[in-house]
C-alpha cells in the first residue's frame, strides 16, 4: 500500500493494513473531516514522485507501475481491491455520516471515492474510472498533486500531454481526466470560477460514419476465439462475447453488475436478462432475447451454460451473487474486460477500432435489421430517443445487401463452413 508522500512513493505490503477501522462519524462542529478506514500513515496510491515512473503512453506507465509492485514482498491494493472495500464498507454507514466535505491534506483517495459515491452520485465504474486516471496522473512526468489542485498544474499536465507526448493524448483521454480531478475538486470543495474560466481540454469530435461492425462471419470467429489458454478463463470471455453480440449491454460496467437472479430462465428455456443501469443511478431494463436460442442453449456460450457448467468451478467465498467470476472467484472488472478482450477482437477482425462497445454496436445493427423498428433497438439499448440508433440503418442495410437473405444474428451463429457455403451459392 503507497502512502501519500510530496518527493517518493512508499509502498507497503497489504499485511500492514489495521485490521480495525477506525471511524469517526460527521460532527456538526466539523465540516471538513476524512474517514479513516485505513490507518492514518497509510493510503491506497501515492503522489508525486519525482522519480521517472513513466506516463503518457498507457502500456508504458502500466509496466513500470507493475515493476515497483514487485519491489515488495506482497502486492498492493489494486483499485478494483479498493472498490470491493468501499461497496463493504458503504453497507455499514449512513449518509449523515459522510463529511459534507474533505480535507486535502489528509484525505485519502478512499475517503473521495466514498464522498463521490454518497454526495456526488457517482456510480462505482464512473468512481473507479476517475480513481485509475488519478492514479495515472499522479505518477506522470507532468504530475497532479491532487493535496494541492490549481488549474495551472492541470493546464501544464494538458500541455505537456498534447505537445511532449509521443503519441499525443485523445481529447477524450484529457476529459476523461479533467473529470477525474473534477470528482476531487467538488470533495474538497475547490471547483472554482477559475477551473471553470481557464481549464479547457480539446473538443471531441466523433465521426458516427466510421461506427465499427463486423460481419457475421467476423462475428463467429469472436465466439470461438482463444482469449486465454486458461481453459475456465477462455470460456468464462467466450460468454461474455457471445451476450455482448446477442444482448447488447453496455460494457464493461453493464456486464460486470450482472448478477445470478439477474438471468431469468423459464422451464421452457424462454426468458429474459435483467440490466443494471449504472450509467443512471440503480435503473434497471429488461433484454427479452429474439431468440431463446441465444439465453439457454447449451450447444453455445449461452449464460445458461456458463451457470450450469463452469461458474460453480471458481466460486468461493467472495463471489458473492456475481454472475461473472474471475479465476480467482471475484467478480470481473472492466480493466480485466478490456485487456483481454479487447486486443483478440482487434486481431481477429483485422481491425484497430475494434473496442469493447464494437459488441453493442453489432447488436444494433443487426437488431435493426431483424425488427426494422428503431424504436425497440432504442429500448432494448436502454435509450429515451430513437435518433440516438439512426447511426445503425445505413450500417444494417448495407451489410444485408451483401450477406443474403437470412438474419444477420442466425448468419453468426451458423457454422463457419455453412457461412462460406451459403455465401458461394
Amino acid at each position: 500500500m503507497a502512502a501519500w508522500s510530496s518527493d517518493s512513493i512508499s509502498i507497503r505490503a497489504p499485511s500492514e493494513i489495521k485490521e480495525e477501522f477506525d471511524y469517526k462519524p460527521f460532527s456538526n462542529n466539523i465540516l471538513q473531516t476524512t474517514i479513516n478506514f485505513f490507518n492514518s500513515n497509510l493510503d491506497s496510491y501515492s503522489t508525486n514522485s519525482k522519480n521517472e515512473l513513466g506516463g503518457g503512453i498507457y502500456q508504458v506507465w502500466r509496466n513500470k507501475f507493475v515493476n515497483i509492485g514487485q519491489n515488495v514482498e506482497r502486492q498492493p491494493l489494486t483499485i478494483g481491491n479498493m472498490m470491493e472495500e468501499i461497496r463493504s464498507r458503504l453497507e455499514k454507514i449512513k449518509r449523515t455520516d459522510v463529511p459534507l466535505f474533505l480535507d486535502p491534506k489528509t484525505a485519502s483517495f478512499i475517503d473521495v471515492a466514498i464522498h463521490a459515491k454518497v454526495h456526488q452520485y457517482l456510480s462505482d465504474s464512473t468512481i473507479e474510472k476517475h480513481l485509475r486516471y488519478a492514479r495515472f496522473m499522479e505518477l506522470h512526468p507532468q504530475p497532479i498533486d491532487f493535496r494541492n489542485l490549481t488549474p495551472e498544474s492541470f493546464i501544464k499536465h494538458i500541455i505537456y500531454r498534447l505537445e511532449i507526448e509521443q503519441p499525443p493524448a485523445t481529447p477524450c483521454a484529457l476529459h476523461h481526466e479533467k473529470k477525474a480531478v473534477l470528482m476531487f475538486l467538488k470533495a474538497f470543495k475547490q471547483y472554482t470560477e477559475d477551473w471553470k474560466k481557464y481549464v479547457r481540454t480539446p473538443p471531441i469530435v466523433t465521426n458516427e460514419d466510421n461506427t465499427y461492425v463486423p460481419f457475421p462471419k467476423t462475428v463467429n470467429k469472436l465466439y470461438h476465439a482463444k482469449y486465454s489458454n486458461d481453459k475456465y478463463e477462455n470460456i468464462l470471455f467466450q460468454t461474455i462475447v457471445f451476450m455482448g453480440f446477442n444482448f447488447g449491454m453496455r460494457p464493461p460496467s453493464e456486464i460486470c453488475n450482472l448478477n445470478l437472479e439477474d438471468v431469468v430462465i423459464n422451464e421452457d428455456s424462454t426468458g429474459y436478462i435483467r440490466i443494471h443501469e449504472d450509467k443512471k443511478h440503480g435503473k434497471h431494463r429488461l433484454i427479452y432475447p429474439y431468440n431463446k436460442t441465444v439465453l439457454s442453449s447449451s450447444v453455445f456460450k449461452t449464460p445458461k451454460n456458463y451457470i450450469d457448467n463452469w461458474r460453480h468451478k471458481v466460486a468461493n467465498k467472495n463471489s458473492g451473487d456475481a454472475l461473472f467470476l474471475m479465476p480467482d472467484g471475484k467478480r470481473v472488472t472492466g480493466w480485466y474486460l478490456r485487456d483481454h478482450i479487447a486486443p483478440v477482437g482487434k486481431k481477429v477482425c483485422n481491425e484497430k477500432s475494434f473496442i469493447l462497445y464494437t459488441m453493442r454496436h453489432t447488436f444494433a445493427t443487426y437488431l435493426y435489421e431483424y425488427t426494422k423498428d428503431m424504436k425497440k433497438v432504442a429500448k432494448r439499448l436502454g435509450h429515451t430517443k430513437s435518433d440516438t440508433v439512426d447511426r445503425y440503418v445505413h450500417i444494417a442495410d448495407s451489410m444485408k445487401e451483401q450477406t443474403g437473405k437470412r438474419n444477420l444474428f442466425n448468419q453468426a451463429l451458423r457454422s463457419m463452413k455453412k457461412i462460406e457455403r451459403i455465401a458461394n451459392l
